[in-house]
């Protein structure tokens, strides 16, 4: 191996306060190694390290953050003779078999057929650049180019990041409440790549999804085409006059529509001629609330096609208190990790935060039927209303209890009561032990050893400056401290290195 490098960083290197939304373990970093040491089986499925190991690995990295398990190996091929033998290596692999139910016979028999004929080769128009090695996705060196590559994910990892049936986390992203997908190759033809298409042979068990240019349904002239077709969840009726909206980031990160489309009686819309670059798409439709449908990556001629479902408008209203009932004014009340009535997510793109009245009422609109979790924000104050807690939209009885907050400061020393010679961070969490829902910290102490928590809820806590030993609960010299709203605590640590 070459090298590697930690891309992102554990919470515990950001000076930040979070609460503990999944357990430790989930804290994973996207890691990056370059070059093609021997990797062994993280947890995949059965042959998959024999194409990871492959010689023609320029490397790997593993994501995603808050999770792990995703991993990526990017490959560059002498000729279509080394990826032909990579395709045989591949086709061995052994998945689970998807299967879906298919037809139920009058005794009441339930038949299945396989949902999939092969693991998924798909093609690409090249050239590809890494952007993990310093290309940033146009022509770069040629040491930088990428003939295909290969990704697998570990199926332990995946499910617990998505299919968590007590967790809504990362419910507007795809993979949510979805099935593990199989290994799959991409592969980029063209653009001065290795690889000649024509003279590749595809194996049993490989299945070919080709989204060149020339294997569009339709001919593309003057740019990309994104089709569409739109769908009422709740009746399963299409909807016309939807709008397909693309829209891409501004030099300020801020999302500039660039073209729309509308769609027909059948539901059915398009936009074409679209110039090469990422896009996101939105869709719209009167009386109903909007929707992210992903992002589109168009090379300069490249098809997308969608289908998607739409929930009616609704709305969440409800009333913000302190513990003793007293209504709080001024707090901005928001919908989170919606989901529609099909229990998948769905990420609402025209949605907004409300903000509560003198009475401290709320109503939070263009929602999808549903249901949401709702997070409540004002400075010193905490929401003790479990913020997992899932609520129907609409709903109008909402009450959510917020109380005051506490200030955690000092200062960490070392054992000659100067500050310590290198960096130090310090954390803060329940003295009971992290679990989902507790309020916990971390931060890089000042230059002169000094920290402050704010916003810290009231209760117990330990304090330590061995993050890592405070994670596993073994930290010896780890200090209690009780917050009470309204008050600030100062702590003076000394920091040890063993």
């Amino acid at each position: 191996m070459k090298g590697s490098k930690t891309l992102a960083a554990a919470m515990c290197l950001a000076a930040v306060s979070f609460l503990w939304l999944m357990s430790t373990s989930l804290l994973a970093l996207i890691m990056v190694s370059s070059g093609n040491r021997p990797v062994e089986n993280m947890g995949w499925p059965l042959g998959c390290e024999k194409v990871a190991n492959l010689p023609s690995r320029l490397g790997y990295w593993e994501g995603p953050p808050f999770g792990g398990g995703e991993y990526h190996f990017l490959y560059r091929c002498k000729d279509t003779g080394e990826f032909n033998e990579a395709l045989k290596t591949f086709a061995v692999i052994r998945v689970p078999k998807l299967a879906r139910r298919s037809a139920t016979s009058k005794d009441g028999e339930v038949t299945y057929r396989p949902e999939s004929d092969g693991l998924p080769v798909v093609v690409h128009d090249g050239p590809e650049y890494s952007t993990w090695f310093g290309g940033r996705g146009d022509k770069r060196e040629e040491k930088e180019r990428v003939d295909w590559t290969f990704t697998v994910w570990k199926p332990a990892n995946w499910h617990r990041q998505f299919n968590n049936p007590k967790s809504v986390f990362s419910s507007d992203h795809p993979n949510f409440r979805q099935p593990v997908p199989p290994p799959q190759i991409d592969v980029y033809i063209g653009g001065g790549g290795s690889i000649v298409w024509k003279k590749v042979k595809v194996p049993p068990n490989v299945r070919v999804i080709d989204k060149r240019e020339g294997a569009s349904p339709v001919k593309l002239v003057g740019g990309g085409l994104v089709r569409g077709t739109v769908y009422d969840m709740a009746t399963g009726q299409p909807i016309a006059g939807a709008e397909i909206i693309l829209a891409k980031r501004k030099d300020n990160r801020d999302w500039e529509e660039v073209a729309r489309g509308k769609t027909d009686d059948l539901g059915s819309g398009e936009v074409q001629k679209l110039p090469a670059g990422r896009y996101a798409i939105r869709i719209r439709a009167e009386g109903y609330a909007s929707r992210s449908q992903g992002t589109y990556r168009n090379k300069g001629k490249t098809y997308h096609e969608f289908v998607v479902e739409l929930l009616r408008q609704a709305s969440i209203k409800g009333v913000v208190t302190d513990t003793d009932g007293k209504p709080i004014p001024g707090v901005a009340v928001s919908a989170q990790n919606t989901l529609g009535i099909n229990g998948l997510g769905y990420s609402c793109s025209d949605a907004k935060p409300a903000t509560t009245d003198e009475q401290g009422r709320f109503e939070a609109a263009s929602l999808p039927q549903g249901f949401t979790q709702v997070r409540c924000r004002v400075p010193s104050l905490y929401q003790t209303t479990p913020i997992f807690e899932l609520f129907n939209v609409p709903s109008d009885d909402i009450k959510i209890v917020m109380t005051g907050t506490g200030i955690v400061r000092g200062k960490v020393v070392g054992p000659d009561g100067k500050p310590p010679a290198r960096e130090v961070h310090v954390s803060i969490g329940p003295s009971g032990g992290n679990r989902v829902g507790t309020w916990g910290g971390s931060m890089r102490c000042k230059e002169d050893g000094s920290f402050e928590f704010k916003g810290v809820p009231p209760g117990d806590y330990l304090l330590s400056s061995n993050p890592g030993l405070m994670i596993q609960g073994t930290d010896p010299n780890a200090k209690p401290v009780t917050v009470k709203a309204g008050q600030a605590i100062e702590v003076e640590m000394t920091h040890s290195t063993r």
